[in-house]
C-alpha cells in the first residue's frame, strides 16, 4: 500500500481484530521520533556492584561455581519481583464470587525480573551478543523451571523498556509473569490456530509465513529458521512479528541454535526501531504453549515487537477498532533500508 493509495480497513487473520491503516502523504516516520530522557540520578539497583538493592537472585548467568551469592561477577541475573501484580501464595482452593456479575478468583503466581547486563545500558539493542544470547537462555531455564514446579499453566515473556511502554527503571531488563490460567488472547490464538487446521490441514503461522515471503513486501528478515515481519494488520507504526519456520507450539524446546539466532535477530530488528524512531518506548512479548496443553503442530511461538509511538484515543476504545499512520509495507520497507 502507497501513501497515496487511500485508507483501508484491514483484519487480522488469525484474532480478527481490525485496523485502519491511515497513511497520510504527508506522513513522515520522524513525527513519531522521541525525545530521548534524561539519566535518572537514582542510584540504580540493577547495576554491577549494587546486588544488595536486589531480592536474592534465583539465576545467575553465566554460571560460576566460584562466584559468591549475589555478588559480580555476572552478566544476567533473575530476580523476584518486588512489587508483583501476582500473589506469590497458592491457595488449595480458588475461590469465586457468588454472583455471575461480580466473579473473582485468586491472581496467585510467579512475577521474576530479568537484569540483562551489570552495565547501566538502556535497551535490548545496547547489549553486547552475549549478554542478549545469555537473556534469551535465561528465559527458557526459568519457563523450564516454573513447568516443573507445577503450580502455574502459562508463562508470559516480555520486556516493557522506557516510561510510555511500562518500565519504572531505565536499567535494560525484562519480566517474566506465570499465572494459574491461560490467558484469553492465548486461548484465541490455540482456538484460531485448531480451527484454521481442521478447515485447511495446514498450520496457520506455516501458511501465514510462505503467504508473507510469497508477497514480499512487508518482510524484513528471511533465511532457513526465522521470518520477520511487519503484520499485514499491523496495529501500531513498525510493529514487528518473528516466527520460527519449523512449526514449533512450545518457545522451551527451541534449541540453542535456534535461540541464539533469535537473540541476534531480534537485537538488530530493535537497533533498526532505534534508528528510526530515536530509540521510542516499546515492549515485546513472546506468546507460547501452555504447559498443559498437549503438544501441537497447530501453533507456532512467537515473538511479537510493539513500539509505543502512538496512543489509543476515543475512537479506539469506543469501537475497539485500531487506527495505525503508517502501513506496515512502507514501514518494512524502512526497517529493511536500515539493515
Amino acid at each position: 500500500m502507497s501513501p497515496s493509495s487511500g485508507n483501508e480497513l484491514r483484519r487480522d487473520p488469525l484474532l480478527g481484530f481490525q485496523v485502519i491503516v491511515a497513511e497520510g502523504r504527508e506522513n513522515r516516520p520522524q513525527q513519531w521520533k522521541s525525545t530521548i530522557p534524561a539519566p535518572s540520578a537514582m542510584r540504580c539497583p540493577f547495576c554491577g556492584g549494587h546486588e544488595d538493592a536486589t531480592p536474592h537472585e534465583r539465576l545467575v548467568l553465566p554460571p560460576n561455581l566460584n562466584r559468591k551469592n549475589d555478588q559480580e561477577p555476572w552478566e544476567v541475573r533473575v530476580l523476584p519481583n518486588i512489587y508483583p501484580s501476582l500473589s506469590p501464595h497458592f491457595p488449595d482452593s480458588i475461590p469465586q464470587g457468588a454472583s455471575p456479575f461480580f466473579e473473582s478468583v485468586a491472581a496467585s503466581g510467579v512475577q521474576e525480573v530479568i537484569v540483562e547486563s551489570p552495565q547501566h545500558v538502556r535497551s535490548f539493542a545496547q547489549l553486547p551478543e552475549q549478554n542478549a544470547i545469555l537473556t534469551f537462555q535465561a528465559y527458557q531455564m526459568r519457563l523450564h523451571a516454573i513447568r516443573e514446579e507445577g503450580r502455574c499453566r502459562y508463562v508470559q515473556l516480555f520486556k516493557n523498556n522506557g516510561p510510555a511502554a511500562g518500565a519504572s527503571l531505565e536499567h535494560s531488563h525484562s519480566q517474566l509473569m506465570a499465572t494459574r490460567y491461560i490467558p484469553p488472547i492465548i486461548e484465541q490464538e490455540l482456538a484460531a490456530c485448531k480451527a484454521y487446521f481442521r478447515k485447511t490441514k495446514q498450520p496457520f503461522f506455516s501458511d501465514l509465513i510462505e503467504s508473507e515471503l510469497a508477497e514480499g513486501t512487508r518482510v524484513i528478515h528471511a533465511d532457513d529458521n526465522l521470518v520477520a515481519f511487519c503484520p499485514y494488520a499491523s496495529r501500531m507504526p513498525f510493529e514487528v512479528t518473528i516466527l520460527p519456520r519449523v512449526s514449533q507450539a512450545d518457545f522451551g524446546l527451541a534449541n540453542s541454535t535456534l535461540l541464539e539466532q533469535l537473540a541476534l535477530l531480534l537485537r538488530s530488528i530493535l537497533a533498526r526501531v532505534e534508528k528510526a524512531l530515536n530509540f521510542p518506548a516499546y515492549n515485546y512479548l513472546i506468546h507460547t504453549l501452555p504447559f498443559d496443553t498437549f503438544s501441537t503442530d497447530h501453533y507456532h511461538w512467537h515473538v511479537e515487537v510493539l513500539p509505543r509511538v502512538t496512543v489509543r484515543a476515543g475512537f479506539e476504545w469506543g469501537t475497539g477498532l485500531y487506527v495505525n499512520p503508517l502501513s506496515p509495507e512502507r514501514a518494512a520497507r524502512i526497517l529493511r533500508e536500515l539493515l
